[in-house]
């Protein structure tokens, strides 16, 4: 795995990802790993699934796709609504043709953990790989926490899940992509790097966020892209709280 790019936190967002995907074919990246929640929120799950099938050799379970599956008890009530609506859309009937029954086995056999060398990836924390949220104010507030997690995995672990890109060092530090001037180097020691979330970035800023991974090197990437069409899509169908459009312009 000399160099490929890791994306994460999709949800159901064509205009990002389609965007995504396309200033990481002109960075010259021939690889794309997701990390899971392709679904959930936006406006246009059957697409992303589409391109996550043809354009990622390899996609980990989020708690969206999980819960697709197994129900959204759990979820926020704006969450809960979107993935019950993906569910009715999405889930194949007796009579339903071959893609929509290839896009629900995709999601539905997605693989909780992967691993290669030195890299292990996961949707959450390595503790819970699906649920788990590793929060930067953990650090603060929890650190017995972050020192358990710690303790679970070896190398370099690659995280999304809070939409919250940044790295996260085994003496307590967490630094954001600004902090880091847009680039980290991994030392060999124990790390933790959040992706951010190309779908819906809370992180206070709306651009679509990802990472380059080169011979250890990350690069935090941007990208811009059309906001206000993934709003009107939204506002435009009943089934989806206007929340999920409103907060993408303020990357919250």
């Amino acid at each position: 795995m000399t160099r490929f790019a890791i994306i994460s936190d999709l949800h159901s967002n064509t205009e990002a990802l389609g965007a995504v995907l396309s200033r990481l074919d002109k960075e010259g990246v021939e690889r794309v790993i997701c990390l899971g929640d392709v679904i959930g929120y936006g406006p246009d799950p059957e697409h992303c699934i589409d391109l996550v099938m043809r354009h990622c050799d390899l996609t980990i379970c989020g708690n969206h796709d999980e819960a697709l599956m197994r129900g959204a008890q759990d979820f926020n009530p704006v969450a809960r609504q979107v993935i019950d609506y993906n569910r009715r859309s999405l889930k194949p009937s007796l009579l339903a043709g071959s893609l929509k029954r290839t896009r629900w086995k995709y999601l539905e056999n997605l693989p909780l953990t992967h691993r290669e060398g030195d890299y292990l990836m996961v949707h959450g924390s390595p503790r819970d790989p699906v649920h788990e949220y590793i929060m930067k104010t953990d650090v603060i507030f929890i650190p017995d926490k972050i020192r358990d997690i710690f303790t679970q995995f070896e190398g370099l672990c690659f995280v999304g899940h809070t939409h919250f890109p940044g790295v996260f060092t085994e003496d307590l530090q967490f630094r954001d992509p600004t902090q880091l001037e847009g680039e980290w180097e991994w030392n060999g020691e124990k790390a933790i790097v959040n992706v951010g979330s190309v779908g819906q970035p809370r992180d206070g800023d709306p651009r679509a966020s990802c990472v380059i991974v080169e011979d250890g090197r990350v690069r935090f990437l941007r990208t811009d892209y059309d906001i206000g069409t993934v709003q009107r899509k939204i506002y435009d169908d009943p089934n989806i709280p206007d929340l999920c459009a409103a907060r993408l312009e303020i990357g919250k």
